[in-house]
């Protein structure tokens, strides 16, 4: 077991997320998060790490779980180059500086960023900078990965390559958090996950499920069954 949500309950004020959550998840797992904007996906990675204690019900972590975290909208000091980015939060970890000159190098060669790594972050796309944020996220090898929309402003390519990533750290038994809208990222990467369609409606799929029927008529079934979408 890496982390265990059992009777996990959210809520902001009379707005209720969910109030039953159970999720166990194992080493090498990729676990996905999709529902609508606002659902509380971001939320539930926030429970996880521990960064908000208002909740209900349990939160277990294997003994000495240590966590890397890539967000939805990362933000880096703009006159600093890629690598040097890395190798600021490094120096912050007391990496020696032949570690994060070596470290920063192999990572930026994992997010394919090797040829950008001496461009300052404010030349930067989007995309680049969702590739930068899986980066650092790797900093000190975590045990759980938390990926909250890593393929955001990627082209075809870049999101083929996030793929590709994602299956990389899979086979070296990471455990993945995935939080997506690209069904099309889910169905090729995820084991299983979760639907949340937010108001303590929710429905759990596994591998088996989505390559029978498909995510996306899964997705779009339950959200009809929620009363969410018009069945129309």
């Amino acid at each position: 077991m890496v982390i265990k949500l059992k009777h996990v309950g959210k809520s902001f004020g009379e707005k209720i997320l969910y109030t039953d959550l159970n999720i166990e998840l194992k080493e090498g797992e990729v676990f996905a998060l999709i529902g609508p904007n606002g659902v509380g996906k971001t939320t539930l990675m926030r429970l996880i790490m521990d960064w908000d204690l208002d909740y209900t019900g349990e939160i277990e972590r294997k003994e000495g779980l240590s966590i890397g975290y890539s967000p939805e909208i990362p933000e880096f000091p703009q006159i600093l180059k890629g690598r040097e980015v890395l190798e600021y939060f490094m120096e912050v970890r007391k990496f020696s500086k032949k570690d994060r000159m070596e470290k920063s190098k192999e990572l930026m060669e994992i997010v394919g960023l090797n040829l950008e790594k001496d461009t300052p972050v404010v030349n930067y796309s989007k995309g680049m900078k969702q590739r930068l944020a899986v980066a650092q996220a790797l900093i000190g090898d975590p045990d759980l990965l938390l990926l909250d929309e890593p393929s955001a402003g990627l082209d075809f390519f870049g999101q083929i390559q996030m793929q590709k990533l994602i299956a990389r750290l899979k086979e070296k038994n990471k455990t993945i958090i995935l939080n997506s809208h690209l069904l099309y990222d889910v169905e090729k990467v995820c084991d299983r996950g979760i639907i949340i369609m937010g108001n303590e409606r929710y429905m759990d799929f596994n591998r088996d499920e989505f390559k029978e029927k498909g995510l996306e008529e899964m997705f779009l079934d339950f959200a009809k069954e929620e009363n969410y979408v018009s069945a129309d």
